[in-house]
């Protein structure tokens, strides 16, 4: 959470009371659109995880993040869709997923 915090906010939760309300507003990264593409905000999820695990992985002490990341998304239309996940089972009981996951 740290490195999310940082990237969009401009400083992590352990700064908060020494920034200003000011401040605070001119380090924010305005990264998420109420109305970008469904495409986008999949790809905007997976850089966030993703920078994550790479930003604790440097960090002093067990790397507690990490492993393969599953994506999904949620809409009115299509209700819930995998976008990628890891298959536990062969492919011949995941018949049904594999049409749209990656």
């Amino acid at each position: 959470m740290q490195a999310i915090n940082r990237l969009l906010l401009g400083y992590d939760s352990r700064l908060a009371p020494f920034v200003s309300p000011e401040n605070r507003l001119m380090a924010q990264t305005p990264l998420v659109d109420p109305f970008m593409p469904i495409q986008s905000a999949i790809e905007l999820a997976d850089f966030l995880v993703e920078m994550t695990k790479r930003y604790v992985a440097f960090m002093p002490g067990a790397n507690a993040v990490g492993g393969d990341v599953g994506i999904a998304t949620v809409t009115r239309h299509e209700g819930f869709k995998w976008i990628r996940r890891k298959h536990y089972y062969s492919q011949h009981l995941n018949r049904g997923a594999r049409d749209h996951v990656t």
